[in-house]
């Protein structure tokens, strides 16, 4: 028999999300009403200054430290819009084509799957060619799995040109990461390297770059609530608990978060910068709307929206590239947004089926374990540098140098320490060079043999 707590409790909580959230829809300071700015420390700011290439991330150096922008932008967070999936899929790559051939990232992964077959559809129902998907190929980067199904997603949607690019190494501070740091400066995500090689394949057409669309629901953590509101089952104590913690204010979301340990500690940051990082994340964590449609916007407010997305234009400026970001183009989140509605979807999976609809068969977008990726990145150039390392390059006020560098060395290297590693073996290699980095062409070796115009 369905339970009828959960309509009952979906109203309620719907309707209560519409009073509370709009009072919270400004971030950091809702009492006051508008968004703040993040924390600077001092001219630690590495917007230019620290080395004559700047950060293309705008990054600050507590960002650095925990592998993150922090805070948020200060923008208003935009109004969802009133739309279906099938427009706001028809919005994505509305301006993707015609401008040359049409070049999109595929890994096999789901997401990756599901972008590679709407573009595909909308080429051929606008009559432009298909698009070419890209691969980057490295031993331990794709499961045997992720490639299986790589082959089956390009089979399925009959494209005939595949791009695939191999890299011998993409440790954090290797050949290709150390060029493109040299390039660019420091960057956020610490692995955005990776797609330098894919952008260079891409060079002559577009390169159109989509993601984080289904780590969202790593951030919407109401997911399971709309999950048990559709299914209309009974709630399980999860459930309840999760219920609990929506309902209460967003003080108490966050002295919740750090009675829990959340996030855990970074034992490389000293007291002061850990206890003001730790609370910017608590707060980011605790200020997520219950509702979905105002969540997907807010998270355009997010520094680390703007950082990828400038790493990513500088990658395509550095390359000769032309990158489009159709996520960054206004009205294309607050379609989905208003796709989505107040519910939204229970979980990525439910999202990529609807999104996909019949393009791709089901089990290609069903869930498959990923790939640890810890040692590929923490490689023997990362180890190598952290046991000679002598501690220099950091600011010493901020950072426990001896803890880092046992992060560093660690069987499982903590994944926010990444940024501070390659800071700090930049700053080293600026030391060195003096004057500055070489910055000569990143190495691309396609497996296809075609040469980069």
């Amino acid at each position: 028999m369905k339970s009828v707590w959960a309509p009952l409790v979906g109203d309620a909580l719907w309707a209560r999300s519409t009073t509370v959230e709009s009072r919270t829809r400004y971030v950091s300071h809702p009492r006051r009403g508008r968004a703040v700015a993040p924390v600077l420390y001092g001219n630690s700011s590495m917007d230019g200054g620290a080395f004559s290439v700047g950060s293309p991330a705008h990054l600050s150096f507590l960002d650095l430290a925990c592998s993150m922008p922090l805070g948020w932008n200060g923008d208003r967070p935009r109004a969802p819009r009133p739309s279906s999936l099938e427009n706001a899929r028809a919005e994505v790559f509305s301006s993707s084509f015609g401008r040359g051939p049409c070049y999109i990232p595929f890994s096999g992964g789901r997401e990756s799957s599901m972008w590679l077959a709407i573009a595909t559809n909308h080429a051929r129902s606008r009559g432009h060619e298909d698009p070419i998907p890209v691969t980057l190929r490295h031993p331990g980067l794709t499961s045997a799995q992720e490639l299986e199904v790589g082959e089956r997603v390009v089979a399925h949607l009959g494209l005939e040109d595949w791009e695939r690019v191999e890299a011998d190494d993409l440790d954090l501070i290797g050949a290709l990461a150390g060029s493109t740091l040299a390039r660019i400066g420091p960057f956020w995500p610490a692995n955005a390297y990776t797609m330098a090689p894919l952008i260079e394949a891409a060079r002559g057409g577009v390169f159109v770059f989509i993601t984080g669309l289904a780590d969202f629901f790593s951030w919407w953590r109401w997911a399971p609530l709309a999950g048990f509101i559709a299914a209309r089952r009974r709630p399980s104590k999860r459930d309840l608990a999760l219920l609990g913690t929506a309902l209460m204010p967003v003080s108490l979301r966050v002295r919740a978060a750090r009675r829990r340990g959340f996030p855990p500690p970074m034992p490389w940051l000293r007291p002061v910068p850990e206890r003001d990082a730790l609370a910017l994340l608590r707060r980011r964590q605790a200020d997520v709307p219950i509702r979905f449609d105002r969540a997907m916007v807010m998270q355009l407010t997010h520094r680390c929206f703007d950082g990828a997305a400038s790493t990513f234009s500088a990658l395509g400026e550095a390359l000769g590239t032309s990158v489009d970001q159709p996520l960054r183009r206004p009205g294309v989140v607050e379609s989905f947004a208003g796709a989505g509605g107040r519910r939204g979807f229970r979980g990525p999976g439910d999202m990529l089926r609807a999104m996909c609809g019949d393009l791709l068969p089901s089990d290609l977008l069903a869930r498959r374990s990923g790939t640890d990726l810890t040692r590929v990145f923490f490689g023997e150039a990362s180890r190598e540098f952290a046991a000679n390392w002598s501690g220099a390059g950091l600011d010493e006020s901020m950072i426990d140098a001896a803890a880092l560098r046992r992060s560093w060395l660690s069987d499982r290297p903590d994944p926010r320490a990444a940024c501070l590693l390659q800071y700090a073996w930049l700053t080293e290699q600026q030391s060195v060079a003096g004057a500055g980095l070489s910055t000569g062409e990143l190495v691309l070796t396609n497996s296809n043999q075609r040469e980069a115009a």
